[in-house]
């Protein structure tokens, strides 16, 4: 059943605007082989064609969904790059087969690897079908020699020096590593990019804790890397803006939940400008959305950018409490993957049926542009 979305002055904007009409052609290649996810995309849409998902209208999509107490549904589909395409199988796939519907949202990595294969295929598979997709970048330590992204950054805070990764900055051997992984990453948006994909781009995320190598670098709110942080980030956003001409990236700033031991959710912010929506990455017993208020205050759409039962919650989170806490919050929220001994994925908990077909919610063929 279509769930109705009474937004009508966005859809006048939509309606209104030349760039954003919507093409009912349904377009074929000549090359019907089938394109292995490791191949270069098709650039040209094999399915509709729904360029009214742009940036800007996304955005506004967003606001609307909030404003009408309605949360778009996301898993995330593994972490190493080469794993995307068997996770959606595993988790969107057989969700689906389950419930009837598609998540809405699909995540995928392009880091905890040094090679430069990413899930570029499955991604606009999903988008050409309908959903959105968001992206995250675990960048390997360009400090360390073996490829890896965890570091103890309070113990190792003498070690990172996140200003000298700049372009411009003396081409050092961290420097180096960071920018060629950099460039490569930015080849496969380059190609989402040509494929017409928006893609909520998710960089140095949960950096108020010690455990990732761009993270804090004191507990208690002692923290002295906040301008280093802050202009990594700039300097990423300007580079993938301006030197590789990326403007189909949705900027999120995600944070952890603000532990005695952890800084402030607000902490890192690298400024309005430079970000398009704010997240809260939480995993607990049961749902919650810690820093609501708090995250509300930067004045930026809300979403949960990652979330999961923990521990005492693997398999046993309602996911209708999920929805019901975060509708009128947060626009969407993404759920991450199970793994061994740890249920995690929305398909591995609780009243996933009532969820997947709730008037709350929003699946993959209930996404605006399709609706329209």
């Amino acid at each position: 059943m279509q769930k109705a979305l009474p937004l009508l002055g966005l859809l006048l904007v939509f309606a209104c605007s030349p760039e954003d009409t919507l093409d009912d052609t349904i377009m074929n290649t000549e090359n019907t082989n089938e394109i292995e996810e490791t191949s270069t995309p098709n650039s040209e849409m094999e399915g509709p064609v729904f360029d009214h998902r742009n940036k800007e209208n996304l955005l506004a999509y967003f606001d609307a969904l909030i404003a009408n107490k309605q949360v778009m549904v996301g898993q995330q589909c593994g972490d190493e790059p080469k794993s995307t395409a068997w996770y959606y199988n595993t988790y969107v796939d057989m969700l689906a087969d389950q419930t009837g519907n598609h998540v809405g949202l699909i995540g995928a990595d392009f880091g905890w690897s040094t090679g430069d294969e990413y899930p570029v295929q499955t991604l606009i598979d999903h988008w050409r079908e309908g959903g959105l997709v968001t992206v995250s970048w675990h960048a390997d330590n360009p400090f360390v020699d073996k490829v890896d992204v965890y570091w103890n950054t309070v113990e190792n805070k003498d070690k990172i020096n996140l200003k000298s990764l700049r372009k411009g900055e003396p081409q050092t051997k961290a420097w180096l590593s960071y920018r060629t992984e950099l460039d490569r990453v930015a080849g496969a948006l380059q190609k989402l990019q040509a494929a017409g994909v928006t893609v909520i781009w998710r960089p140095f995320h949960e950096m108020n804790g010690d455990f990732f190598w761009w993270g804090t670098n004191a507990h208690g709110n002692q923290q002295t890397n906040e301008d280093d942080y802050k202009a990594l980030w700039i300097d990423l956003y300007d580079t993938l803006k301006n030197d590789y001409g990326l403007n189909n990236l949705i900027w999120t700033y995600s944070v952890v939940p603000s532990e005695t031991w952890y800084a402030g959710v607000k902490a890192y912010y690298p400024g309005k400008e430079y970000v398009d929506l704010v997240g809260m990455d939480y995993y607990g017993d049961q749902p919650d959305f810690p820093h609501y208020e708090e995250l509300k205050s930067l004045g930026k759409t809300l979403v949960m950018s990652e979330s999961g039962p923990r521990e005492a919650g693997y398999g046993n989170w309602d996911m209708m409490d999920m929805v019901h806490i975060l509708k009128g919050k947060a626009a969407y929220f993404l759920q991450w993957h199970s793994w061994n001994g740890a249920a995690v994925a929305i398909k591995d908990n609780k009243n996933i049926e009532e969820m997947m077909n709730s008037e709350i919610v929003i699946t993959r063929d209930e996404i605006l542009p399709i609706s329209f």
